[in-house]
């Protein structure tokens, strides 16, 4: 018995490592039935809703019938499996991550929970300045958490402490400025959008007009002067829609940082152009696909994770999604939020008022923590997210973790990570960030889902009436805003955010 405990031991420490051999783990373990991700540390409950809430069992309970695993290598390489990773990261963190069990079901709460979230400090200021904010890690309810391997906890614990200083640095922002656009992102009046609604002033924030037309712009920099303070030469960061992974090649190009870019094998493949122009910018790109398969955001993110476990004495993870172990989102978060800031004072300037509601498509949840955050506690202003329906964390999701903390993701009865679905690459994921969540289950935000053909109607309906090319995913959020607009009525304001069109075939053949 004592030979039994030892050998299991030694093998879940095999999976930990990043071994140099690309040859599968030789294994006398049964398989698991056909299931990925197949593990006894998830317990479901037994009746219930079609996708259960799962519970995180205790660190003490042992990991049994451990999936088949590949020996991931630690070098680099332009294609790799994830696997091994993906599986690696939640049975990691059981053994490292928070000791508490959580309840039976999610926490329901009313918007009461958010009062005791610390109250939003502007960074913008009126003349334009930024100001250092106030430092705050809350805001995730019964989600979020440290789930990660042994190996970057250090890293994990160096980064909290070396944020907290460097946000609170009035000289940080003073070179945050010096990167930023020289003006904000228009804030443009959807005029015909408006007469077509026949209700509410429909206002777009145009974010397709930041360089490549990425919505993560402000994040990506923010993480990127802070990565070079600590002293780190590469980073490593995903992406679905490669908008945003040539934004972040560029800037690393300008700052003299190493950058490698990670993304799931189908969505490179669909922005073939894409990838070569990110190379031509001195990014090294990596693939990957999900243990079923799925070359997705959701693979990306696993790579990126396994990426920088591997290399963590010298990469710096810049998480471009507020998923991932703390302190990630919170630094996804904090410099996002600058979003929703800039929206506050174009109101105030066009309108002399805050916005009545705010719209954004919800998929990691990247515009919602920057459009939202700042309205928060303003209960007067609406705040709705649309889902993809066939990735629809928020809608069909229990709990469980994944990729480095507890959220809400989509899941079967046995606690295995199903696949997504979207036209849109940055809306194909199977888990939405913490801080979303917890909106969600606090009543705060309002959920709602639009299917593909939902979101190619939405691109015809912004191409048609207001000559504008917007990404597939903002274009699921389209006649939700419409909808909404009808039911505000005139005299009301609501905010759609619109990011840059997706260089991918869909998108094209509507564009021609």
């Amino acid at each position: 018995m004592k030979h039994m405990v030892m050998l299991r031991s030694l093998r879940s420490l095999r999976r930990l490592l990043c071994f140099p051999s690309s040859k599968p783990c030789e294994t006398t373990e049964p398989p698991t039935d056909g299931t990925e991700n197949a593990q006894d540390v998830i317990r479901l409950r037994p009746a219930g809703r079609g996708i259960p809430p799962a519970r995180i069992a205790s660190p003490s309970v042992h990991l049994r019938r451990p999936p088949p695993s590949s020996c991931i290598s630690s070098t680099p390489t332009n294609s790799t499996s994830a696997s091994d990773g993906e599986t690696g990261t939640t049975a990691v963190s059981v053994a490292t991550g928070n000791t508490s069990l959580l309840p039976e079901t999610p926490a329901k709460s009313s918007t009461s929970n958010l009062d005791r979230i610390t109250p939003y400090t502007s960074i913008l200021q009126a003349d334009g300045s930024l100001r250092a904010p106030q430092v705050t890690f809350d805001g995730y309810g019964v989600y979020g958490g440290r789930f990660a391997p042994e190996s970057i906890m250090g890293f994990l614990y160096e980064l909290t402490s070396f944020f907290e200083a460097t946000v609170s640095d009035p000289s940080f922002w003073e070179e945050y400025a010096t990167f930023q656009r020289d003006q904000p992102t228009p804030l443009y009046k959807a005029t015909n959008l408006t007469a077509l609604a026949g209700g509410a002033t429909i206002w777009l924030k145009r974010e397709d007009k930041n360089d490549y037309g990425t919505h993560k712009a402000r994040n990506i920099i923010g993480q990127l002067l802070l990565a070079r303070r600590m002293g780190r030469s590469e980073i490593v960061t995903e992406c679905a829609s490669a908008k945003h992974g040539k934004f972040a090649s560029a800037m690393c190009a300008r700052l003299g940082l190493q950058c490698t870019i990670t993304m799931g094998a189908d969505d490179a493949q669909a922005q073939e152009k894409d990838v070569l122009e990110m190379k031509a910018l001195g990014a090294k790109v990596l693939t990957s696909r999900t243990p079923s398969g799925m070359g997705s955001l959701r693979a990306a993110i696993t790579e990126a994770l396994r990426y920088s476990v591997c290399n963590h004495e010298s990469a710096y993870y810049l998480m471009g999604s507020p998923v991932g172990p703390s302190p990630l989102p919170t630094l996804a978060r904090t410099f996002q939020a600058l979003l929703g800031e800039e929206v506050a004072a174009q109101m105030h300037t066009a309108a002399g008022r805050q916005p009545d509601a705010l719209v954004t498509a919800v998929g990691s949840g990247s515009g919602a923590i920057g459009l939202f955050r700042p309205f928060l506690h303003d209960s007067s202003v609406r705040l709705v997210g649309v889902e993809a329906a066939e990735a629809a964390a928020l809608t069909d999701g229990g709990i469980g973790v994944l990729q480095g903390a507890r959220t809400l993701l989509l899941q079967n009865f046995d606690g295995q990570i199903l696949d997504s679905q979207s036209i849109s690459p940055d809306m194909n994921l199977s888990t939405v960030g913490p801080e979303v969540a917890h909106w969600k289950d606090s009543g705060r935000i309002e959920i709602a889902t639009a299917t593909d053909a939902d979101a190619l109607d939405g691109f015809a309906t912004l191409q048609n009436h207001e000559g504008i090319l917007p990404g597939l995913d903002s274009s699921h959020a389209v006649a939700k805003t419409l909808d909404l607009a009808k039911e505000l009525g005139p005299g009301k304001n609501v905010v759609l955010l619109v990011t840059g069109c997706d260089d991918i075939p869909a998108a094209c053949e509507l564009e021609g």
